[in-house]
């Protein structure tokens, strides 16, 4: 056999073109298949509702305009507070624990 019998314009250890494009059309066709008996299953799903409670943004401008002293007015608070638990604690220290 001559090569010109046997001109191609791929090797024959390729696979041939109309398998690739079956297999290409197949896939879509799985894709779309599943796409629609997913909305039929759980038609739910394509209703956009919100997830959970929907609060109002704070007033402009929402940028941290001062972050030490928000760090600061924070570590304030948290002291306060531990201070009065400080204070509670050595009340029952002090009066015992009543049953």
């Amino acid at each position: 056999m001559s090569e010109a019998a046997h001109a191609q314009d791929f090797e024959r250890s390729d696979a041939p073109p109309w398998l690739i494009v079956a297999l290409a059309a197949g896939l879509a066709a799985t894709v779309v298949g599943l796409m629609i008996v997913l909305s039929l299953v759980f038609p739910q799903a394509l209703v956009d509702r919100p997830k959970g409670p929907v609060s109002a943004l704070p007033p402009a401008p929402r940028l941290q305009v001062a972050p030490r002293a928000d760090l600061a007015r924070t570590r304030a608070a948290e002291a306060a507070r531990l201070r009065r638990i400080d204070d509670a604690m050595r009340a029952v220290a002090a009066q015992g624990w009543r049953s």
